[in-house]
């Protein structure tokens, strides 16, 4: 160490320009940590995104991260857009995002530990996870023509060590720097390391054998970790430099520059042409780099201060410094629509409705947005989302629900403070739901209070002996609380007593619900199978009857007189009723033993005048 301190000291270093000399790429790790979790609360919202074959994400889902992450005019293929392919890879090697469906989406894990960190450690986790991980591979990020018989992404434990000693070589060159100067010229760093650690990336080793003395070449696959060959590299001499000195400049311009740990200094007017692989011709590192990398001290990373702002237009601007947890909540239940310092949130009905679906209810919301706004939204935006709230729960499914029947009004009250615990919800008269819990613990505290309470099952649809009918359709249930099933089977042909109004163990059936369920068609037979699965013991037979006739059972009838006409046989008849003139007035009696047809009395004497004529005496 003492050795290679003197060389150090003693270094021939050039002196690298001043900042005014070059155009800088400046970056930032608050920045990049902002967008980290940009892109995990934009695959959560998602409900993840959709992978290729080969393992990409599908361009139109890229092109819609792109946006979220305000790089729209970045690159619109993934393998094209090295930085959000790093923050993918990295995002999957802290385990925030996980490949599901046997590969062919990624998705947001719902325990991810980043965003609830404080933001140094999230910036240091994120660097050591590059570091010391297999996440990502600057070799196949060269600009070189690489083949590989190595089929995966995931980079040797050799790529670990050689970034290692990059990085202590540039931790040693910013301290012996630091009196001329926190800027270093590209080409000190790569001939220090050229010089000093020439093989941090290849062994070199000769060949034995026949051609002993001959040197193996480390561009070869065979002849490296790697499993790489670099067919641009012909010999050794220019090897260094395409390849460990193109890996120096990746490991700048990538992962360092992207991660907001180094900056980037370009001779004037070349700034465009700046970025990954493209050699800048000094650099310097950041308050978090000269901390992680210089052995400096933790920089002051700014994480509270910042606030929402709710306007009568129902936007809400999220001002740095916001944290990620903020927005992350925020997510929920408003639409994002961008921005740097200022993100853009828009709360729509839509919105609030997904919010619902993951526990955020308008209250909660409210709530959330005066905490972090300092004070009351809106009187509008308060109201409209409620009335929103109000219209959604309209139709509610809870799955996995408990629900509490009271008898009556005066057991409601009885057993509210005792409820309160399991924050019930009323869901309607002498109804309450709660859930998260087991109907069987809710109906243990019950008994311990005194009560002595009907459970049913989920599943349990069993309606039998529920009530008794009386002659006149009055209904009296056999429980003091009757099965929700019940009611509802009874609801379809009786009147049931208002919610709110009358004792909740009367119902009637009469004429006028009869004839509802009729014109809604229910059948007379459905109905009463329906009332016998319900009745306890047999229908009354008045009842029965009533019941027929509002259904209409026996029909409507004419009672009209008619002339009876009685012929000497079947034959005589047939002929009549073929006579153009005489058979328009007869209707035969089908299916009589006498040949007999009915005449209508106004055409009585007609027709006795015709059959005269013919020879038949009346």
């Amino acid at each position: 160490m003492k050795h290679e301190a003197f060389r150090i000291e003693n270094e021939n270093l050039s002196k690298a320009p001043l900042s005014s000399q070059f155009s800088i790429l400046h970056s930032s790790a608050g920045d990049f940590q902002r967008d980290l979790g940009r892109y995990w609360r934009h695959v959560r919202k998602a409900g993840g995104l959709a992978l290729t074959q080969q393992g990409w994400i599908y361009k139109s889902h890229f092109k819609a991260l792109a946006a979220a992450l305000n790089a729209a005019e970045t690159p619109a293929d993934e393998r094209d857009n090295g930085r959000l392919w790093f923050m993918r890879r990295l995002l999957q090697a802290m385990n925030e995002l996980t490949v599901v469906d046997h590969g062919r989406s990624i998705a947001a894990n719902p325990n991810g530990r980043l965003l609830g960190m404080p933001m140094a450690q999230r910036v240091k986790w994120t660097f050591e996870t590059w570091r010391d991980s297999d996440a990502w591979n600057e070799l196949l990020r060269l600009p070189l023509q690489v083949s590989s018989g190595y089929a995966g992404r995931e980079a040797p434990a050799a790529l670990g060590r050689a970034r290692l000693t990059l990085l202590r070589a540039i931790g040693r060159l910013v301290q012996a720097n630091r009196p001329s100067g926190e800027w270093i010229a590209l080409a000190d760093l790569i001939a220090y390391v050229k010089r000093n650690d020439y093989a941090f990336l290849f062994e070199r080793w000769p060949r034995t054998g026949s051609h002993s003395g001959l040197y193996a070449s480390p561009y070869y696959g065979a002849n490296n970790p790697y499993g790489l060959t670099f067919g641009a590299v012909k010999h050794e001499a220019n090897g260094w430099d395409l390849v460990e000195g193109g890996f120096i400049v990746n490991v700048l311009t990538g992962p360092l520059w992207w991660m907001g740990l180094v900056e980037l200094g370009y001779a004037p007017g070349a700034r465009e042409a700046g970025g990954e692989n493209v050699a800048p011709v000094a650099f310097c590192l950041t308050p978090a780099g000269a901390w992680l990398i210089g052995s400096g001290d933790p920089p002051a990373f700014v994480e509270s201060g910042g606030k929402l702002i709710v306007q009568p237009n129902f936007t809400v601007l999220a001002l740095e410094p916001i944290s990620d947890t903020v927005l992350s909540d925020l997510d929920h239940f408003a639409e994002s629509q961008g921005g740097e310092r200022v993100i853009a949130y828009h709360l729509t009905r839509e919105s609030l409705y997904r919010g619902q679906q993951s526990g955020w209810n308008a209250a909660r919301a409210i709530a959330f947005l005066e905490a972090h706004q300092g004070g009351p939204i809106p009187a509008n935006v308060r109201r409209s989302l409620e009335e929103w709230e109000a219209a959604h729960r309209r139709i509610t499914f809870h799955r996995s629900a408990c629900v509490v029947q009271f008898a009556d009004a005066e057991a409601e009250q009885a057993l509210a403070d005792m409820l309160a615990p399991f924050e019930p919800q009323a869901i309607g008269a002498r109804f309450r739901l709660i859930e998260g819990r087991d109907a069987a613990e809710v109906a243990s505290a019950l008994r311990e209070a005194g009560w002595a309470p009907v459970l049913q099952p989920a599943g349990d649809q069993a309606t039998e002996n529920a009530l008794r009918a009386g002659d006149d359709g009055e209904v009296t249930f056999t429980q003091p609380a009757p099965s929700v099933y019940a009611l509802g089977k009874l609801a379809q042909f009786a009147e049931l007593p208002p919610a709110g109004e009358g004792h909740s163990n009367s119902a009637r059936i009469t004429g006028a619900s009869v004839r509802v369920a009729m014109s809604a068609g229910m059948s007379l037979d459905q109905l009463l199978a329906t009332l016998a699965e319900l009745h306890a013991g047999p229908i009354p037979i008045a009842l029965e009857e009533k019941i027929r006739a509002w259904a209409k059972f026996f029909g409507d009838a004419t009672l009209q007189p008619a002339a009876l006409l009685e012929l000497s046989s079947d034959a005589v008849l047939a002929n009549l009723l073929d006579d153009r003139e005489v058979g328009p007035y007869l209707t035969p009696i089908e299916g009589s033993t006498k040949p007999l047809a009915i005449v209508q009395p106004a055409y009585a004497e007609i027709v006795r005048a015709m059959l005269r004529e013919r020879g038949i005496n009346i």
